[in-house]
């Protein structure tokens, strides 16, 4: 905890409205399969599957990241961002967009689809250019902050594949070669594993006790994951690669992440946060099945779901509950006069609720792998995640309430 500046922390509710978004997207991502069944599981190419892996991607995924970027870059990695008063604007713009595209792809409206593009193009854009410039800027350790860039840059390279393949939807660019890959290629392993990986080489060792991780292992993390978006870029440029290869080239980064975070949970020499433990375990489990799926003949909705609906997201949401901690704890220290003695940094967010959380997350998520092999569940699935992702908005509530009525 020694190497963070709290001191360039931004305001609490900065980071706090979108980490409390994310979770209403991922209680909206369970109400969207609740309402439309098996039909949302049957095909990785329908259009409300699209449309409802977006809300997972952008929608809980999106807004998770940006939040924890606006507290992770000045405090952890002494980067802060130009942008950080335009933080309220930013989260409302780019929501609204993500409200408009979903009928965009999913029911292919055109009006929507011209309001939303510009909006996403804008905040994205703007959120990815001020990353860049914070990391170049900041401090930190290096091999962090070029993870961060690197991640940063993927999301401006899935952007503009995103605007061409929604283009390509609503009629207003002649279908070309597919860019679906080249898309989900910068999206989901440039933009969210990168990010995760470089802000997990920080936190895995300051919040769960595990080794740090070598400075030579790090920069040979970045080497690889730079070579998976090169293919990414060359794919999406008409170097068509063979099937085996795309396999290969998606499955050897997440294996590689789920497996290191495993290892070095097992090799922890002082274990600590063990619910974060739990949600990264989940998660990293969750990618490794996803990646091994990849695989398997018609499974497609299954690594999907795996990789984009339970691994990705247990992963930030562990991530949320310790960064509202934080949140809360920084607010107590402001409201309180100096001088005063406050709780702990770790002992706002009750563990028991980080407890219950984590249990209706689970049974969530395994839930939702039984329906794509079993669509008549699909249902139950969405139920069991509206339950989740609400309990979790309501743990994260209490916890900053805790905060707001403590008295000395």
């Amino acid at each position: 905890m020694s190497g963070l500046a709290f001191a360039q922390a931004p305001p609490p509710s900065y980071p706090l409205r979108f980490l409390a978004t994310s979770l209403l997207w991922g209680a909206l991502a369970g109400a969207w399969l609740l309402a439309g069944g098996d039909a949302l599981l049957l095909s990785v190419h329908a259009p409300a599957t699209i449309a409802l892996v977006h809300v997972f991607t952008l929608g809980l995924l999106g807004n998770a990241m940006l939040g924890s970027l606006v507290q992770f870059l000045p405090v952890a990695a002494a980067s802060p961002l130009p942008v950080a008063r335009g933080v309220a604007p930013l989260h409302a713009t780019f929501n609204l967009g993500v409200v408009l595209l979903l009928p965009a792809i999913a029911t292919h409206s055109i009006l929507c689809g011209m309001l939303a593009a510009p909006l996403l193009l804008g905040t994205l854009a703007l959120s990815a250019g001020a990353v860049l410039v914070a990391v170049v800027r900041g401090s930190g350790a290096r091999a962090v902050r070029i993870g961060i860039g690197l991640a940063a840059a993927s999301l401006l390279a899935a952007l503009v594949l995103g605007a061409a393949l929604l283009s390509m939807r609503l009629g207003w660019l002649a279908p070309a070669r597919p860019l679906t890959a080249a898309h989900a290629g910068f999206g989901l392993l440039g933009w969210v594993l990168g990010l995760l990986a470089a802000v997990g080489s920080m936190v895995m060792p300051m919040l769960q006790g595990v080794r740090c991780i070598a400075p030579a292992w790090l920069w040979a993390w970045l080497v690889l994951l730079a070579g998976v978006m090169l293919a990414a870029a060359a794919d999406g440029l008409g170097a068509t690669l063979p099937a085996a290869g795309a396999r290969t080239l998606a499955t050897l980064p997440l294996l590689l992440f789920a497996a290191t975070v495993i290892v070095l949970q097992l090799r922890a020499p002082r274990r600590r946060g063990t619910v974060l433990r739990r949600f990264w375990a989940l998660g990293g489990v969750a990618l490794g099945c996803g990646a091994l799926a990849i695989w398997l003949p018609g499974q497609g909705v299954l690594a999907g779901a795996l990789v984009v609906a339970v691994g990705f997201p247990a992963l930030v949401l562990g991530m949320a509950m310790e960064i509202t901690g934080f949140l809360a704890w920084i607010e107590l220290r402001r409201r309180m006069p100096r001088g005063t003695r406050v709780p702990g940094v770790g002992s706002l967010f009750d563990e028991r609720h980080k407890r219950r959380v984590w249990w209706l997350h689970a049974a969530a998520s395994l839930s939702l792998a039984v329906a794509c092999v079993l669509p008549g569940l699909a249902r139950v699935s969405g139920a069991l995640l509206v339950l989740a992702w609400l309990g979790a908005a309501h743990a994260l509530w209490r916890c900053w309430r805790s905060a707001s009525t403590w008295q000395a």
